[in-house]
This record gives C-alpha cells, sequence and structure tokens, in this order.
C-alpha cells in the first residue's frame, strides 16, 4: 500500500512539473566590491551567494537547454525545482565569482558570450571560457559584438551569429547550440538565420511570451532581491505573470 502511494505522489509531482513553466534566471555584471549598487544589471558577490544559497536550501536544482528543448519539445518530465541560471556578456567575474558559486551549490549555468570580448580587459579569456565548458556549463552565443538586431537595414549574420559559434566551438572543442539575443530583441528575420545556421534555440528576456523554442524568455535578477524575494518571483514565473 506504502508502495502505491509512493508512486502516486511521485507521478503527480512528474505532472505538476510538466505543467510549469521552467524558470530561466539572467545576469549580467557581478562584481566582488567598489562603488557599484545591486540593481537590475549588476550584483555583489555576497548578494549572489545568498541568492545561490538560498535556492540550493531550498531544493531547487538547475538544469542545462538541452533538457528544457526535450520538455518543450518533447513534453519529456521535469522534476520540481528546476531551472536554469544564464549569464550574459562575457564579464571576467563570471568565472573568477560565477563559476566557483555555481560549484559550491552543484549548479550548472549557461554563459552567453560576446566574442569580441575575448582576452579584452575586464573580460573572459579563451582558457577561463573552456575553462567553464570543463566545468560542465555550456558555453553559447551573444553576437560578435552585441548590436541591435534591426529588421531592416543591412546586417553582417555572418559576423554576427555565424564566426561567434565557430570561435566558441575551436575554443570550448564542444559543439555551441544556443543563442542570446542582444538587449532581448528578436523578429521573424533574426530567427530564420538562426534554423538556418543550425542553432536550437534561442533566448530573449522579459519580453512577450511566445511558443517558440527560438523566443525562450528569461526573468533578469535584481541584485538587490533576497533569496526569499527571487524565489517569490521564480513562483510568479512559473504562473505565467
Amino acid at each position: 500500500m506504502k508502495y502505491l502511494i509512493l508512486l502516486f505522489v511521485m507521478a503527480l509531482a512528474a505532472k505538476n512539473a510538466s505543467a510549469q513553466n521552467i524558470p530561466v534566471l539572467c545576469y549580467h555584471q557581478i562584481y566582488a566590491g567598489g562603488n557599484h549598487k545591486n540593481d537590475l544589471l549588476h550584483i555583489s558577490w555576497e548578494q549572489l551567494n545568498n541568492q545561490l544559497k538560498a535556492l540550493a536550501d531550498s531544493g531547487y536544482h538547475t538544469i542545462l537547454p538541452d533538457e528544457l528543448l526535450m520538455y518543450l519539445t518533447e513534453k519529456k518530465t521535469i522534476s520540481p525545482g528546476s531551472f536554469i541560471i544564464t549569464f550574459d556578456d562575457s564579464h571576467k567575474e563570471h568565472f573568477s565569482i560565477a563559476d566557483s558559486l555555481l560549484r559550491r551549490y552543484g549548479f550548472r549555468g549557461v554563459f552567453f558570450v560576446m566574442t569580441v570580448t575575448i582576452e579584452k580587459p575586464g573580460y573572459m579569456t579563451a582558457a577561463q571560457i573552456k575553462a567553464l565548458a570543463g566545468h560542465g556549463h555550456i558555453v553559447a552565443a551573444h553576437t560578435w559584438d552585441h548590436p541591435h538586431l534591426y529588421t531592416t537595414g543591412k546586417m553582417d549574420w555572418e559576423k554576427q551569429l555565424i564566426r561567434p559559434r565557430k570561435v566558441l566551438e575551436k575554443i570550448t572543442g564542444k559543439p555551441v547550440w544556443y543563442f542570446a539575443y542582444p538587449f532581448g530583441e528578436w523578429n521573424d528575420t533574426i530567427i530564420s538565420y538562426l534554423k538556418k545556421n543550425g542553432y536550437r534555440a534561442a533566448f530573449q528576456l522579459n519580453g512577450r511570451r511566445e511558443s517558440t523554442v527560438y523566443t525562450i524568455r528569461r526573468m533578469m535578477v535584481d541584485g538587490r532581491w533576497s533569496g526569499t524575494r527571487l524565489q517569490q518571483e521564480m513562483t510568479r514565473f512559473n504562473k505565467g505573470d
């Protein structure tokens, strides 16, 4: 009897998980000290640690884009408490701070890299990007130099979509399947080029919800949020708010 009850509870949990929207968190600049204030684009080492610890203590666990894609396209079951954590723009602190904090709590993340910044002061080196991939994180594309991807006018898709992917694949020795839109901007033209060039999915920011894997929505995490507030916002995301 107890065995049957356990099976029922597990089946109910799986059903509830499959009905959820999976929160995808987005961070940008992390800092260890100085004059920056915590806000929508900045978060301190201490505050990031507090947020991640709160998630880990509450039983949250990360999944990676491959698992999210199977959930969205094949209705694969994902356990409750699943979320994705992403970092944009290649800042050096993504390696020196975020990597170690993620591994401390058993999390893995997705790092969207602008290739123009590689080896530049304040940004990650090729060796650090390779190390992220070696630590089990996903390295993904974020264009060459973070342009506005307009629907009109001339856009060098080779420069912004194709070469960055090749550069990152050469650095990591792994395929690059995923893309994040600069400024969260996207349109049908961009999506057609992503499909044409073999990207499996793409991530926006807090824009409108769409039923396509090329406009996966992310929630920008405010550096002022406590761990409790972050979980509340993730619950709202699950409900589609």
